[in-house]
């Protein structure tokens, strides 16, 4: 035990020097007391742009959200825009996939969300972008490549779900501070649980903190595709790691009601397909990540270490 525990320590600590140190540039989250703008309405700030996304109509809003942000870099509205036409690009491109370069493209969100926070500090939505494209960076790069980022990603949708802040877009796509509370639901599931993660990265795994955010985001918004199924991909990966078969019936349980609801965004089919995968084949839960499953094998990591 103790040579595996020193094998992991040495792995885990060259993964971290060759990650790019971005948690460094990164202040303290906090989040003001703002309460946010609630529903989109017609007389919402660019409102043709908020259509465009609730449409799925990406390429077409990210090209304009771009020639806006060029045009007036101090409209710090712009950079939200931008920064979720980014996100929604890279999530139908698996990670695997070298079509696009997906750490570019979160590195650019990052950037983003770091200026728009230098020209409004506190702004909630801003921190729960910034989280989003560490997190994605993250899942991209395999979460055990990216500990050093991790407290830097929990903060920031800490911080964000904590604040009064709240968002909803056309079609309620985006939904704050649900989708913050789903956020969190994912980060607790996909970081690993193990000591040696918590002493590292200052924060670590915790399945019931998984589940408790994921059940309070669907009470938040309820029914809702992307939110019922991490719920139940978490209650899959309870059941499996804890061998509680009830569980697992629940999880599937969970997800047949994913397939039963009527397709409400861009990434729709891909969480049904998705789900469908997750019914019949339960193990895959707890690496599961919609960018790609994750490696997290720490006996596979120790041996590979060793060769």
């Amino acid at each position: 035990m103790l040579r595996a525990l020193i094998v992991l320590c040495a792995l885990l600590t060259a993964v971290a020097a060759a990650t790019p140190a971005l948690a460094g540039k990164i202040p303290e989250a906090v989040a003001d007391d703002r309460p946010g703008p609630g529903p989109v309405t017609e007389e919402s700030p660019h409102y043709d742009l908020e259509v465009l996304y609730g449409d799925g109509q990406i390429d077409e809003g990210l090209k304009l959200a771009r020639a806006r942000l060029a045009a007036d870099p101090k409209d710090v509205e712009l950079y939200r825009h931008v920064i979720r036409f980014l996100f929604e690009k890279g999530e139908v491109v698996e990670r695997t996939d070298e079509s696009m370069d997906k750490i570019a493209l979160y590195k650019e969100m990052y950037e983003l969300s770091n200026q728009a926070l230098e020209l409004d500090p506190g702004n909630a939505h801003l921190l729960f972008n910034r989280g989003i494209a560490l997190g994605r960076m993250s899942t991209t790069k395999g979460v055990l490549s990216s500990l050093f980022n991790l407290k830097n990603v929990e903060a920031d949708w800490i911080a964000a779900a904590n604040a009064p802040y709240r968002y909803t877009s056309l079609s309620s796509a985006e939904d704050l501070p649900c989708d913050t509370y789903l956020t969190l639901g994912i980060f607790y599931r996909l970081v690993p649980d193990w000591w040696i993660v918590g002493a590292l990265a200052g924060t670590r795994g915790d399945l019931d903190k998984s589940l408790a955010w994921l059940e309070r985001a669907d009470k938040c918004a309820p029914n809702r595709i992307r939110a019922l199924k991490e719920l139940g991909v978490t209650q899959l990966c309870i059941g499996t790691k804890r061998e509680q078969p009830e569980m697992i019936a629940r999880g599937q349980a969970t997800l047949s009601r994913v397939l039963a609801l009527p397709k409400a965004h861009t990434h729709s089919h891909i969480d049904k397909d998705h789900s469908r995968k997750l019914i019949a084949d339960p193990s895959l839960a707890c690496e599961y990540s919609r960018d790609g499953q994750q490696e997290l094998d720490r006996e596979k990591l120790e041996a590979e270490q060793g060769k």
